[in-house]
């Protein structure tokens, strides 16, 4: 029985490291609280309605609670604003991210680091409509740990033996490659509803991957769709946020929809509202969402309820993911109110 546990934990452990190579190569880490990581959706929305300056932070564990190990990603951003005019209508700002993302017990490592700036303009008197451009720069670092691979020459009376020399090698366990990225949003925004419509362009570098040398190829750009509508519904100020996402890289087709209803606290000093949502990744999965929110921050919560095939292969996988998004006001504006902390 110890013998049959090691050979599935092996057979497992490669499959995955296979499916996690080819998931790499198809698609960029995505989180479902896209609206809590601004700078991996869209290069503009770097400071985007950001008095001062922004810091967030998400974490995502996916496919845990099975027999595999999950996907572990997280990111920190910064963003602070630069420059603005009197009203406030025309800004630049910048940002920096970093992201991490490790699967299989870390087998697969990538790690990225990023600088970006944007610019959105008024385009008229009142602020009723903006137009924001942004670009990023990007470094990544690859590393593949061949060492926690199990191979089928490893095997042998006493289980899998790592300290036997395989004749399957990885040739190139490490890759580094810097990338660039752009983005436009235009938003609309009245006193009792708005909206905000962006595309984001991403590896419009094309930079080169892979882990052997006759087996490289040139990573797929990446496109986001991204829309998100508000309306004040009510006399109490609550409002119903309607958004949609789309990730488009190379076959890989991500389609998000959801709502998510601001309920005010009236009343209530350290908490001004409480945000409950419900969000769709079409062929993959369902997650609410909840979070809570005070006057500069936001602590949202989601879990991803998996419907794809993956579900079906390993039994009970699910994914869960924490953001904690922190605005800080600035001084000469700190009788003003915040404008929304993340733009969903």
């Amino acid at each position: 029985m110890q013998t049959k546990t090691k050979i599935s934990s092996g057979i497992i452990t490669l499959f995955l490291a296979m499916v996690s190579s080819q998931f790499c190569q198809a698609q960029d880490p995505h989180f479902s609280q896209y609206f809590a990581s601004p700078l991996t959706v869209n290069p503009s929305f770097t400071g985007k309605g950001v008095e001062n300056m922004r810091v967030a932070a998400n974490v995502r564990s996916q496919w845990w609670g099975s027999s595999i190990s999950p996907y572990n990603t997280a990111t920190l951003s910064i963003e602070q604003r630069i420059a603005a005019n009197r009203t406030g209508d025309d800004e630049l700002a910048i940002g920096a991210l970093m992201l991490t993302d490790g699967s299989n017990n870390n087998i697969l490592k990538n790690n990225y680091f990023g600088l970006s700036v944007a610019y959105n303009k008024g385009l008229n008197a009142d602020g009723v409509n903006s137009l924001g451009v942004g670009l990023s720069m990007n470094y990544a670092n690859r590393v593949l740990d061949a060492g926690k691979f199990r191979f089928q020459d490893q095997f042998g009376s006493m289980g899998f033996q790592r300290s036997i020399p395989s004749n399957d090698f990885i040739a190139i366990q490490k890759n580094s490659y810097v990338d660039f990225n752009a983005g436009v949003n235009y938003s609309h925004t009245k006193k009792k509803w708005g909206y905000t419509v962006g595309v984001g362009y991403f590896h419009a570098g094309r930079p080169v991957e892979g882990v052997y040398e006759n087996n490289r190829y040139q990573l797929d750009t990446r496109t986001t769709l991204s829309f998100n509508n508000w309306y004040e519904v009510g006399s109490n100020q609550a409002k119903l946020h309607i958004n949609a996402f789309t990730s488009l890289q190379g076959s890989t087709r991500l389609y998000t929809v959801g709502a998510m209803y601001q309920i005010p606290l009236h009343g209530e000093e350290a908490l001004k509202s409480v945000n409950l949502g419900l969000y769709h990744r079409v062929g993959d999965s369902f997650y609410p969402y909840v979070s809570l929110q005070a006057q500069n921050w936001l602590l949202g919560l989601s879990y991803d309820a998996v419907t794809s095939q993956v579900k079906t292969a390993f039994n009970s996988v699910r994914s869960m993911e924490l953001s904690f998004v922190i605005q800080l006001p600035h001084k000469k504006l700190s009788n003003k109110p915040n404008k929304q902390i993340v733009q969903w």
